[in-house]
């Protein structure tokens, strides 16, 4: 857990103060609540109010700008990281991010940019800057600020994908070769082109969220009116589904809830997610959701790519078995024990996708269903 403090000028001028408290995945809530008494305290010496929680994978732009626009986190703790590390950097929010990745010659995507700390020695650590194909300029601007800070002796090693040498493949291992890395994907070269218009963003195709009258929830606060009303079951279907796209960002892994259907824009392709507890909707309203989101997102794939000018309409591909490895990319923080459905899934019983066991569904073939029902 970090506190930080962050001054600046709004437009008046006049001098501002705001707080943050930055909590890392595993982080331990008597941490948290500890950090917060400190925070409170640090915000009253400066005369502010302005207090701000913020998870791991939820930095705001307002918290990455009060870092200079580079963040960087690391895996464990300071007591236990280690010199050997790989961070995998990518445009984020408009700023650049870099998070730690296994130490693996499969962790490189041509989509991204990396930096390599591998120890030579007990005094000498070279650190190696890999570019991936599909890296934005801004992507590897920000690598070579970050690298400046965490090379020990100021030198940078860079490595283009695709012609790796020979004594960088052997951090990996002594066996390692350019075979093992993986050749850019279709999604990733179609990044390559025009790469710093890449971006990615989650939508949850869902129910419009009701709010509750005053008089509702006082009755439902209320055990002793509740036990004279009469029996009830669960709430009614409607006669008609009404249906929103609410975009979630930013957003993780475990942004994906088991009960929810999603579209995943990755620029160059689209993928529908289907929660492993969609099935337990009543019928007409998960035929409803998954109808409109098919249709949605035919939609969107062709105003996207006209409004925003892409290289090509998004291909869409419903994803009905594991996880792709380019989904998996999508994300800042991938668990591999978690899968798209967390434990909700595993309950469900349904795989991680880690296997390699992997289906998708065209678009076209999709709707093509959907016509014939």
């Amino acid at each position: 857990v970090f506190l930080c403090t962050h001054f600046y000028t709004n437009p008046k001028p006049a001098k501002v103060a705001e707080v943050y408290i930055w909590a890392g995945e595993t982080a331990f809530g008597t941490t948290i609540d500890a950090a917060n008494v400190h925070a409170k305290r640090i915000a009253r010496e400066n005369s502010t109010t302005a207090i701000y929680m913020v998870r791991q994978g939820h930095e705001s732009p307002a918290l990455l700008q009060a870092f200079g626009g580079i963040f960087i986190t690391r895996r464990g703790s300071r007591e236990t990281a280690t010199k050997q590390y790989i961070l995998c950097g990518r445009k984020h929010l408009g700023h650049i991010v870099f998070d730690e990745v296994d130490f693996n010659v499969a962790s490189l995507c041509h989509g991204f940019v990396y930096l390599i700390s591998y120890p030579v020695t007990l005094q000498e650590t070279r650190l190696y800057l890999w570019k991936g194909s599909g890296c934005s300029t801004e992507e590897l601007s920000g690598a070579r600020l970050a690298a400046m800070d965490l090379s020990e002796t100021g030198e940078i090693i860079e490595v283009d994908g695709g012609v790796e040498f020979a004594s960088f493949l052997k951090i990996f291992s002594p066996t390692t070769t350019k075979a093992h890395i993986a050749k850019p994907s279709p999604l990733w070269q179609l990044k390559a082109p025009a790469p710093d218009k890449f971006k990615t963003r989650l939508f949850r195709i869902q129910q419009p969220e009701s709010r509750p009258s005053l008089l509702t929830s006082i009755w439902n606060r209320r055990p002793s009116w509740n036990r004279l009303s009469p029996a009830r079951t669960g709430s009614p279907v409607p006669d008609e589904v009404k249906v929103e796209a609410k975009e979630i960002s930013p957003f993780t892994q475990s942004s994906l809830e088991a009960e929810g259907i999603y579209l995943l824009d990755a620029q160059g392709a689209l993928y529908i997610l289907i929660g492993v507890l969609v099935p337990s909707q009543a019928e007409k309203v998960r035929s409803t959701l998954f109808a409109q989101t098919v249709l949605f997102a035919e939609e969107y794939a062709k105003v996207a790519a006209e409004v925003e000018s892409r290289t090509a309409v998004p291909r869409c591909q419903v994803v009905v078995r594991g996880v792709p490895e380019d989904l998996k990319m999508l994300f800042r923080h991938w668990d591999k024990g978690r899968g798209l459905w967390g434990t909700a899934g595993l309950m469900a019983g349904s795989r991680t996708g880690e296997e390699g066991l992997v289906g998708v569904v065209a678009l076209e073939d999709a709707l093509a269903e959907l016509c014939r029902d």
